[in-house]
C-alpha cells in the first residue's frame, strides 16, 4: 500500500504517513486462517481454486459486505480479492478513523493512532468498549456509559503533546493485558505481541 496524492489529508498526513505503512506492514495479502474468528463468515466465492478467505489486506468479508453501500462500492470477488488501494483507504477512513472524531486531538498523533489500530482490531463496537473501559480503570474516569465522543473528549482535557507519551504507553500495556485475556491468545497470541511491539516503537 502506498499513500497516493488522493489519500492525503491536510490535517492527519504525518499520521497516515507511519499508520498506513504500519498497517500494511502486518496485515498482508488474502487469509483463510481458522484460528482467526473471522472464519466463521468467509467469503462465498472460491480464489485459486480454494475457499474459506474471509480476509484481505486486514479487511474482513463481513466488514467489506456491511461498508459496500455507505462508501460506495459494488461487492464483487474482484473487489474483495484485488482490493485496490485506493478502496482498502476509503474502507479505513470511512469505517475507522470516521468513528470518532479525532479532528480534536490532531496535536496528539499517537492517541489517534491508538484509538484508530484498536477499532481496527476490535471492532468500532469493541474499541469504543476497551477505551473506555481504560478511561474507567485506568484514568478513574465515572462514567458507566462513554461514548466515542466522550473517549475522544476525555483524551483532550486530559493529555497534552507533554504527557502523551506516559499515556500512549499506558494504553499499549493496556491492550497487552486484553490480549492475553482473550481465548484465542494461545493461537495468535505472538504474532499480536510482536505487532503491538512494532506499533510501540513506529508511533513512540
Amino acid at each position: 500500500l502506498v499513500i497516493s496524492k488522493k489519500m492525503k489529508m491536510k490535517k492527519n498526513g504525518a499520521l497516515l504517513k507511519k499508520l498506513i505503512p504500519f498497517i500494511a506492514r502486518w496485515e498482508g495479502g488474502l487469509s483463510r486462517a481458522t484460528t482467526d474468528t473471522a472464519s466463521r463468515n468467509p467469503a462465498p466465492w472460491s480464489y485459486s481454486g480454494k475457499t474459506g478467505w474471509h480476509t484481505n489486506k486486514g479487511i474482513t468479508y463481513s466488514t467489506f459486505v456491511s461498508l459496500a453501500k455507505k462508501i460506495g462500492y459494488a461487492i464483487t470477488p474482484s473487489n474483495f480479492f484485488t482490493m485496490p488501494d485506493s478502496l482498502w483507504f476509503k474502507i479505513l477512513q470511512s469505517g475507522y478513523m470516521k468513528a470518532y472524531p479525532l479532528h480534536l486531538i490532531n496535536h496528539l498523533p499517537r492517541i489517534q493512532a491508538v484509538i484508530i489500530t484498536w477499532a481496527w482490531g476490535s471492532g468500532t463496537s469493541g474499541s469504543e468498549r476497551r477505551l473506555a473501559n481504560f478511561q474507567r480503570q485506568v484514568m478513574g474516569i465515572r462514567d458507566s456509559n462513554i461514548t466515542k465522543s466522550e473517549i475522544v473528549n476525555n483524551f483532550l482535557t486530559r493529555i497534552s503533546p507533554r504527557n502523551e507519551l506516559k499515556w500512549f504507553q499506558a494504553l499499549c500495556d493496556r491492550r497487552e493485558a486484553d490480549f492475553r485475556r482473550m481465548s484465542t491468545f494461545a493461537a495468535n497470541g505472538r504474532g499480536w505481541l510482536r505487532r503491538l511491539a512494532d506499533f510501540r516503537i513506529t508511533f513512540a
